[in-house]
């Protein structure tokens, strides 16, 4: 019954003035990624290495690398990068058979070891679509995550997609972290910047995201969820306009398995499901972003897996969309999303990589499909068939 859309006075999000989408913006989430387990169960995560009734988490394919020598493996690079051309085997393996962290151990062993900056190095070696996996790879967590969110509001429009899946899946401690480097980096504070590019309730929703309230992952009471949904119910559905602080307020604090369970408890107390209430409540931005939350809440795995088909389908490839999640996700839930994947669509997403980021050049790969696959591997006798 409410009228919960939010109005802006800047252009469309991903839209720019001849009409057509600005390069490397998805703009609002569409039907497609927010439909994600609107008409199944809901998804608890499956445990691929865990005993039965442990807690449930979720996988990454890069993983800290162990009897770890960030000395040895600045060698390995300056090795790599002697001589005339590269060798860009070694390279590739050294930079995705470690995590993030130890990464910057290797720049800063390379520093002390030769006294030059690890990262000119590379990209006087490197170049295109491989410099620039190279470069994010070399970069901080908080770091990445700054310059990414500097990216989806710079120039015309937002990307919304991009914002709404970052300010999501980082915990407090990472959100701060990535508001002190952001300012550094651009002398702007983040919120100050959410604030000029957003408005109204979508607004709202992203700070209330950015300060990372949610509860700890899997934290789940059965009675709450009905108490959630009922009052969800009677500030929405059940009055003359809608309580629109009480939805982004729950949507944003209760952990993903709480708020799957509040979807669950709506349907089976009211015969609707969540989206269909959002739809009847709110509209625009905010409908888009809410929707998304849901759909992470439902199968975050297949959310992202379709997310990555989409960069991928039709004509040509969205390579900062496809970098973007396969670089955020490798060390989180990659492993997942991969099982996704194949289920979904028929195919592995290493396949698909393969197939489209081969393009003639470099023996009939590209750099960016090589790095990027190398950090898909999964070694040992556990990796399942779809990690190939």
């Amino acid at each position: 019954m409410g009228s919960g859309g939010s109005s802006s006075a800047r252009p469309a999000a991903g839209v720019a003035a001849n009409g057509k989408p600005p390069k490397g913006r998805t703009g609002n989430v569409t039907n497609t990624d927010t439909d994600i387990g609107r008409r199944g169960p809901t998804q608890v995560v499956r445990q691929l290495y865990a005993p039965f009734g442990a807690p449930a988490v979720y996988h990454g394919t890069v993983r800290p690398k162990p009897n770890f020598d960030a000395s040895k493996e600045a060698e390995n690079l300056k090795v790599a990068m002697q001589g005339a051309g590269t060798q860009d085997n070694l390279l590739i393996d050294v930079l995705t058979s470690c995590d993030r962290s130890q990464r910057q151990l290797i720049a800063q062993a390379y520093q002390k070891k030769y006294g030059k900056d690890l990262l000119k190095d590379l990209k006087a070696e490197i170049s295109g679509d491989y410099e620039s996996v190279v470069a994010k790879l070399m970069e901080s967590a908080a770091g990445y995550d700054a310059w990414l969110l500097h990216e989806t509001m710079d120039g015309l429009g937002t990307d919304d997609d991009a914002l709404i899946e970052i300010l999501s899946f980082r915990s407090r401690e990472e959100l701060q972290a990535i508001q002190a480097e952001y300012y550094n980096r651009y002398q702007r504070h983040l919120a100050e910047d959410i604030k000029g590019d957003t408005s109204g309730n979508f607004e709202k929703l992203c700070l209330k995201l950015m300060e990372g309230c949610r509860d700890a992952p899997h934290v789940l009471v059965p009675s709450f969820a009905d108490a959630d949904a009922k009052t969800l119910f009677q500030e929405g559905e059940d009055r003359i306009g809608t309580w629109d602080d009480l939805f982004i307020d729950v949507f944003t604090s209760r952990s993903w398995d709480q708020l799957s369970a509040v979807c669950d408890s709506y349907k089976r107390l009211y015969g609707k499901t969540m989206e269909e209430a959002l739809e009847n409540e709110f509209s625009g931005d905010i409908l888009f972003g809410l929707k998304k939350l849901v759909a992470f809440a439902r199968d975050r795995a297949e959310y992202f897996a379709t997310k990555l088909y989409s960069s991928m389908s039709g004509l040509g490839t969205d390579d900062e969309q496809l970098q973007r999640l396969v670089i955020s996700h490798c060390q989180t839930d990659m492993l997942e999303i991969k099982e996704a994947f194949k289920n979904k669509f028929g195919k592995t997403l290493g396949n698909m990589i393969r197939d489209d980021c081969s393009d003639g050049e470099f023996e009939g790969f590209s750099w960016n499909f090589q790095i990027i696959q190398a950090r898909f591997k999964l070694p040992g006798p556990t990796c399942p068939s779809y990690c190939v």
